[in-house]
């Protein structure tokens, strides 16, 4: 008996020095885990103390770079605003000096200007409103048009602004008042009814040079007429053997000569002249092949026409000879028939 309740005894402290190890080990290993943690919170936390003092750096930098790009940005936009400025004046400028021009074409008590002058501040107003000319070159045929065509044309790639500047010197050359006058009409109204009714649209130029409109819509032409003007030489003699006159003329009285000349097919012309065509033919403006000739600079084709008996006398209904019409010095042109 006295054995058992040893033996049990025994067994009762065993398990209570059993549980008191247990509870020691679990509170040692609760603390290496709590000093584990905490190491490793110190050994993080630098590395976000780096990256949160890295950050304001980073967004410093961004904000230099930033700032550089707002103050180039801002002495662009500062350069823009002047030259708004500038170019707002200029354009001022210009429209108040189209305007007069506009003006001064309506008044007929204004004084008049050169034909070479009006084409001047054509060709400068075109150049200023439109850019350097593209568009392709008017036919002889149409002479006011091909006049204006050379006024732009010849002015090249001519910057807008310097066609500005120097339409508003033109002007001033001309009206050296016109700033004031144009002011005062401004001011009662009397300008603006005038640019609304002579700014059309090739732009206000003086009265004679008023935009010569295309009326090809009109214009009627023969099977002859148009191989004469295209260059088909198997379609004009066709035309020819099949009985149509070699002399036929078109709506505006022009003949196959004429529109052989006009689009400079020295062989058709050759074979126009051979086959006996009129070479002193007029059309509805009183001229003829050679005059066609020389406003188209065809050179060749004048001599054979001159050749063939060309009268160089002969005027148009504005009273020019061809040779009164001729640039250059075509020795021929001044040799008699």
């Amino acid at each position: 008996m006295g054995d058992w309740m040893e033996l049990g005894q025994a067994v009762f402290f065993g398990v209570i020095l059993s549980f008191i190890v247990a509870k020691l080990i679990s509170v040692v290993v609760s603390l290496n885990e709590d000093r584990l943690t905490g190491a490793a919170d110190q050994s993080v936390q630098p590395t976000s103390g780096a990256s949160e003092v890295a950050k304001p750096r980073v967004l410093e930098e961004d904000a230099g770079v930033s700032v550089k790009e707002a103050s180039l940005r801002g002495e662009s936009d500062g350069d823009d605003d002047w030259e708004g400025i500038e170019s707002t004046e200029l354009d001022e400028a210009f429209s108040a000096a189209t305007t007069f021009v506009a003006a001064a074409a309506a008044d007929r008590m204004a004084s008049k200007v050169s034909n070479e002058l009006q084409l001047q501040l054509y060709g400068l107003y075109k150049v200023a409103i439109e850019g350097p000319c593209t568009t392709p070159q008017p036919s002889a045929i149409k002479m006011t048009a091909r006049a204006k065509w050379n006024a732009w044309q010849k002015l090249g790639d001519m910057p807008p602004e310097e066609a500005m500047q120097k339409y508003i010197m033109l002007v001033t050359e001309l009206y050296p008042n016109w700033a004031g006058n144009s002011s005062s009409a401004r001011d009662e109204g009397a300008v603006g009814s005038a640019s609304s009714s002579d700014k059309g649209h090739m732009g206000p130029v003086f009265s004679s040079f008023i935009y010569e409109e295309e009326v090809d819509n009109d214009l009627k032409l023969d099977a002859i007429h148009v191989s004469a003007r295209e260059g088909k030489m198997e379609d004009l003699l066709s035309c020819i053997e099949n009985g149509v006159s070699i002399n036929l003329r078109d709506s505006e009285e022009r003949t196959p000569l004429h529109w052989a000349v006009d689009r400079g097919h020295f062989d058709v012309v050759e074979i126009l002249i051979h086959r006996s065509a009129d070479v002193n033919a007029e059309d509805h403006e009183g001229q003829t092949p050679l005059h066609y000739a020389v406003l188209c600079e065809r050179e060749a084709i004048a001599k054979l026409l001159v050749e063939h008996n060309a009268n160089l006398n002969l005027k148009d209904k504005d009273g020019n000879t061809p040779g009164d019409l001729l640039g250059s010095s075509w020795v021929f042109m001044s040799s008699p028939n």
